[in-house]
């Protein structure tokens, strides 16, 4: 665990510029892709349990540029984490569209998410558009994310 939490620190603070290996015909990024998109629905739906189920612990995310890397030892915490997070989203924040999903492989059990995304209001006006790198492995039989943060859109 404590290579993951170090290779994830890396590669935060750096982003990923190309992938590491060549995803040719790679069953697990259509997994990985799958976790992620219900991970979203979760998220728009507050489902703070749902959000907790797609990460194993513990893990490290930051929300935004401004924010510290916040490490969330348990699942209860995490949860804790993204309430935190979801009380201070956008203003008038209604949901998401992943506007673009690469998944690409690090290591055996270490692939990581390329996302942008756009949120949404009720009058869908867009409201913040981002970019973010997830990092996920399948140390507990599924896959699940470990890390994630921000990285400038292009």
């Amino acid at each position: 665990m404590r290579f993951l939490t170090a290779l994830a620190l890396a590669l935060i603070a750096v982003g990923c510029g190309e992938p590491a290996q060549r995803n040719v015909d790679d069953p697990n990024i259509e997994q990985i892709k799958d976790v992620y998109m219900a991970y979203v629905q979760d998220f728009i739906d507050n489902d703070f349990e749902g959000i907790a189920s797609h990460f194993q612990t513990p893990v490290m995310r930051r929300s935004n540029w401004r924010a510290p890397t916040r490490i969330a030892l348990t699942p209860d915490e995490l949860m804790e984490s993204y309430r935190d997070d979801k009380a201070n989203i956008q203003e008038g924040y209604k949901y998401s569209t992943i506007d673009r999903l690469n998944v690409h492989k690090l290591a055996s059990s270490v692939y990581y998410a390329d996302v942008d995304f756009t949120r949404y209001n009720d009058q869908d006006e867009v409201i913040f558009q981002g970019r973010s790198l997830y990092y996920f492995t399948n140390e507990s039989g599924s896959w699940k994310m470990f890390a994630m943060g921000p990285v400038e859109r292009d």
